[in-house]
């Protein structure tokens, strides 16, 4: 058993807005995400499906070329295999649901929260 103080919670990847904790367990992972007004999700798709459950907020989803605005007390559910991304269009605090997935302990899924309008380039 593992108990889980999002308040006290030191481990969390932060990309551009993007902050995400996540409970392990055996077989699912959960995570605990929280969105600044702006943060992204580029498209993508992949073999598991997640239930996303908005706290607080309000997150355009879009699943299957499908907009969806979820706001505070609803849920979302994302297909697997369907291309789905987001950006928060204000600051949100959401869980998220899905089987357990390596790519969101070790962060190495930064990319899909990498917001190039953030960032000016020397000509």
């Amino acid at each position: 058993m593992t108990f889980y103080d999002w308040e006290n919670h030191e481990e969390r990847s932060i990309t551009h807005g993007y902050s995400r904790g996540v409970a392990v367990g055996s077989n699912l992972m959960m995570a605990h995400v929280k969105l600044e007004t702006g943060a992204i999700t580029t498209p993508h798709s992949h073999e598991h499906e997640e239930i996303i459950y908005v706290v607080a907020g309000r997150w355009q989803v879009t699943v299957g070329g499908r907009e969806f605005i979820v706001e505070a007390d609803q849920s979302l559910v994302v297909p697997p295999h369907v291309e789905h991304s987001s950006i928060a269009l204000e600051e949100t605090l959401a869980v998220v649901a899905t089987n357990y997935r390596p790519e969101w302990s070790e962060n190495s899924d930064f990319w899909l929260h990498y917001n190039t309008d953030n960032h000016l380039w020397a000509v």
